[in-house]
């Protein structure tokens, strides 16, 4: 391991702790110094650099929504009428309980939007008491999520 910083700033301690961290937010400082093997106070002086800076942004938990009800995920593909505000619809989209990403993509659609719902009823309420009413809207395809995979890789 090099305690030399590369040409972001970040060496392969910062890296180790990122990890560290990535793995478990609730991970203590003083279990961050134990891993990467220096003093509790040095360790909470990086971590205060990284966010600080900008590389950590912040912490959160992790919660299963079928857990709370929302057993189906859905995906929607929105394509926007010409001439239309992209990021006024993304925003009205972003504020809908049920959206948990709104993705501005290239190809067939101009958005991808990720949700989550209790059931099939639910989701044809969103669809047609939300989406579908949406003023820029030019068209729309739904797909419901049979199987989700997502990657749990730390930051390269």
């Amino acid at each position: 391991m090099s305690d030399e910083p590369e040409s972001n700033g970040l060496d392969d301690i910062d890296r180790r702790i990122l990890e560290l961290l990535f793995d478990d937010a609730r991970i203590s400082v003083r279990g961050l110094a134990r891993a990467v093997g220096m003093s509790a106070g040095a360790v909470g002086e990086r971590v205060e650099r990284l966010e600080s800076s900008g590389v950590i942004t912040g912490y959160r938990a992790e919660i299963n929504p079928s857990a709370l009800g929302l057993k189906l995920e859905a995906l929607i593909g929105v394509e926007l009428t010409q001439h239309s505000s992209v990021y006024e619809s993304m925003a009205v989209l972003r504020e809908l309980r049920e959206v948990v990403s709104v993705e501005l993509v290239t190809g067939r659609w101009d958005l991808v939007v990720r949700i989550r719902v209790r059931d099939h009823e639910h989701l044809k309420e969103v669809l047609t008491e939300s989406v579908w009413k949406l003023p820029t809207l030019g068209h729309s395809e739904s797909m419901v999520v049979l199987e989700s995979h997502t990657g749990n890789a730390p930051p390269p």
